[in-house]
């Protein structure tokens, strides 16, 4: 038993493998420089230096106690020193350190990429089912290679996301005056964002088709030996597509705010500028008489106003006939039925679920059985459906059974002896002997 714990162990070790923000500035800062290169102490302290005065840290008479300070600290997990020539070089550790974060800033979002990707996983694993070649030499030579970039492609959205929040967040308690063309920016990114999530979408649907794939290998009696990875690479897609759809979800959370906020700062900006105007008005205007009346002078730079009178003047107005007249009827479009095609569909319906009723009764079958008992043997339960259903149905219950087994593997245990036995009536099906037992 596996007696490691991350946090115990992390606990004392975390300052030594994570630096604070100065150190892994300075960090990226000499990687950028020097990358996999020698450099003196000289060429730290010149680094160290920089980044603290960017960072708006001015110079103190404890310079020199702080630089080697860092330096001390770096040699911990990040920077080999050579004693004989005074240099200094980037350890395994501290280099990967900062690859990563240079691969994950400059990392762009590109959704053809990732279709050439899983056109190469699906004709890969094409390749190696008809071959018959073991199915873990693919999830290491081709699956784990091209996880990291499939799931980085997914985060870079997200990330755009995140910041267009932020921005948004900002922009609504700025004093800018541009404001406006700053949201309506933010608006814009984000259905770009929001259509790269489609892109990327669809160049996941071909993992729909390696699914198949997999399916087609337990269904075929191949796959019992890789069913965990099998479970692995299905979990990584039903994952994908859900973040994805929940990428565009937020992306349609937030764009209404932005337009109502939009509407609100329009309209209350109008009515400021009208309060504006109408209280220069009182200010600025004066009242002159003129003979025996008062009139409102208003100030130089403002146009007389015009004074409609209240009087109402009678107008002949005419209407033409057509606005008046009774409409025509309008026929109403009939739509017709395809008979056919709805009692295909509803045929299929029926048949689907039909399938999917008789796959639950027997799974909760042989569960029922294997908690009364204890055990349970397959193998005959198998060849039991073939004699009441059809071969369709005992090979998705056996790959609901597995399921099940996989989702409470700490509950129950799986033998396998891979000699195959055939049914009393099917002469062509057989099965390996396959055990279940309650832990």
């Amino acid at each position: 038993m596996n007696s490691f714990n991350l946090y115990r162990e992390a606990k004392d070790q975390y300052e030594k493998l994570i630096p604070d923000k100065i150190d892994g500035l300075i960090l990226l800062s000499l990687y950028a420089k020097y990358k996999d290169k020698d450099f003196t102490e000289e060429n730290i302290i010149s680094t160290i230096n920089k980044v603290f005065k960017d960072q708006g840290n001015d110079s103190s008479r404890t310079e020199y106690n702080r630089n080697n300070s860092i330096i001390l600290r770096f040699q911990e997990s990040f920077l080999w020193r050579n004693a004989s020539k005074k240099t200094y070089q980037f350890k395994k550790y501290g280099l990967e350190l900062c690859q990563n974060i240079e691969k994950r800033l400059i990392e762009k979002y590109n959704p053809a990429k990732i279709k050439r990707f899983f056109d190469e996983l699906h004709k890969s694993l094409t390749e190696n089912i008809e071959q018959n070649k073991d199915f873990n030499e693919w999830i290491e030579d081709h699956f784990e290679i091209r996880l990291p970039e499939l799931t980085s492609q997914i985060e870079i959205l997200d990330q755009q996301v995140n910041e267009s929040v932020k921005d948004f967040k900002t922009g609504i308690n700025s004093r800018n005056q541009d404001i406006l063309d700053v949201l309506k920016g933010i608006e814009i990114r984000l259905e770009v964002i929001k259509e790269q999530a489609s892109e990327l979408r669809n160049a996941f649907q071909i993992s729909y088709d390696i699914d198949d794939l997999l399916l087609g290998l337990l269904e075929e009696n191949k796959g019992q030996n890789y069913i965990a990875n099998i479970h692995r690479v299905q979990t990584f897609h039903d994952n994908s597509r859900s973040q994805l759809e929940q990428v565009s979800k937020r992306i349609e959370k937030i764009k209404p705010r932005i337009r109502e906020f939009i509407y609100d700062f329009n309209k209350k900006n109008f009515d400021r500028k009208t309060n504006k105007f109408i209280d220069y008005l009182l200010q600025q205007s004066v009242v002159i008489r003129e003979g025996g009346a008062k009139k409102i002078k208003l100030p130089d730079n403002l146009p007389e106003l015009l004074v409609k009178s209240t009087e109402h003047n009678l107008k002949f107005n005419v209407i033409p006939i057509r606005e008046i007249s009774p409409k025509l009827p309008i026929k109403v479009t009939e739509r017709k039925i395809n008979v056919n095609k709805r009692r295909e569909l509803l045929e299929k319906t029926l048949k689907w679920k039909q399938d999917k009723e008789r796959i639950r009764y027997w799974t909760n079958l042989a569960f029922k059985e294997l908690e009364e008992k204890g055990t349970f043997n397959f193998t005959p339960f198998f060849f039991k459906i073939l004699e009441e259903d059809q071969l369709t149905i005992a090979v998705k219950t056996a790959h609901s059974i597995i399921r099940k087994n996989i989702i409470s593997r700490t509950k129950y245990n799986v033998a396998i002896k891979k000699e195959p036995i055939y049914g009393a009536t099917k002469k062509g099906i057989s099965l390996w002997q396959m055990t279940i037992r309650k832990e």
